[in-house]
C-alpha cells in the first residue's frame, strides 16, 4: 500500500497555502453572481480542499441576500439582524449537507465578495477573514476571494485571493495596540483557474 493512501485531506493546519486553484465552473458562478447584483455587494462561499499547499475551490454558492423593503425602519423595534445571521447559517448548513449527498466537496475553505474599483481593505472584509481564519471548525488556511465586475468589464478578469497576514492575526489575537502597515495586513495569494476538459 501507497503511504499516500493514508492522508488526511482536511488535515491541513500545518502547512500554509501557497497557492490558490479555483475549477473554471466556480469562477463561472461568482461572477455571475456578482454582475446579476451590481451595484450591491454580494457574498458567498467557498468549497473545496485544502491539501500541500494548495488551496483548491470546486464550487461555490451565494449567501442568502438581506431582504430590501420600502418601509421604514422603526429605532424602537428590536433588529432583526441577529435573526438574519442564524437564518444564513442555517442555509449554509443546509446547502452543504444536501451537496455532500450528490458527492460535491462540501468543506468550507473561505468566501468571496465582489468590492468594486478595488476598495478591498474595509473592516468588514477584515472582520469577516478574520473570523474565518481564526475559526475553531474551520482550517487556518481559508481566503478570501475578491472579485472586481466594474474592472472586469474591459475584457480582463479582476480575481484576487486574500488572507490575512500571520503578523496581523497575530496582533488581532492578542488585542494588541501595536500599529501594522495597511499593506502588512493581507496578503496575496496567486491564483489559477483550472479548466476541465472533455475529450471523447
Amino acid at each position: 500500500m501507497n503511504s499516500d493512501d493514508n492522508i488526511d485531506l482536511n488535515d491541513s493546519s500545518h502547512q500554509p497555502i501557497t497557492e490558490v486553484v479555483i475549477d473554471g465552473l466556480a469562477v463561472l458562478k461568482i461572477v455571475k453572481h456578482c454582475h446579476d447584483n451590481i451595484p450591491t455587494n454580494v457574498a458567498g462561499s467557498l468549497l473545496g480542499l485544502d491539501y500541500n499547499g494548495i488551496l483548491e475551490i470546486s464550487y461555490t454558492f451565494p449567501f442568502l441576500g438581506t431582504k430590501s423593503t420600502n418601509k421604514e425602519v422603526d429605532p424602537n423595534e428590536p433588529s432583526n439582524e441577529t435573526f438574519d445571521e442564524i437564518e444564513g447559517a442555517e442555509y449554509q448548513v443546509a446547502m452543504m449537507r444536501m451537496l455532500e449527498d450528490v458527492d460535491v466537496d462540501n468543506n468550507c475553505v473561505g468566501w468571496y465578495q465582489s468590492a468594486y474599483l478595488g476598495a478591498l481593505l474595509t473592516n468588514e472584509i477584515v472582520n469577516y477573514q478574520f473570523n474565518y481564519q481564526s475559526s475553531e471548525v474551520l482550517s487556518s488556511n481559508t481566503v478570501v476571494i475578491i472579485y472586481d465586475p466594474i474592472q472586469s468589464k474591459n475584457g480582463k478578469i479582476i480575481l484576487k485571493a486574500f488572507k490575512l497576514s500571520d503578523k496581523f492575526m497575530e496582533i488581532k489575537k492578542n488585542d494588541s495596540n501595536e500599529y501594522i502597515s495597511p499593506s502588512d495586513i493581507l496578503q496575496e495569494l496567486p491564483i489559477r483557474i483550472k479548466n476541465v476538459g472533455h475529450i471523447s
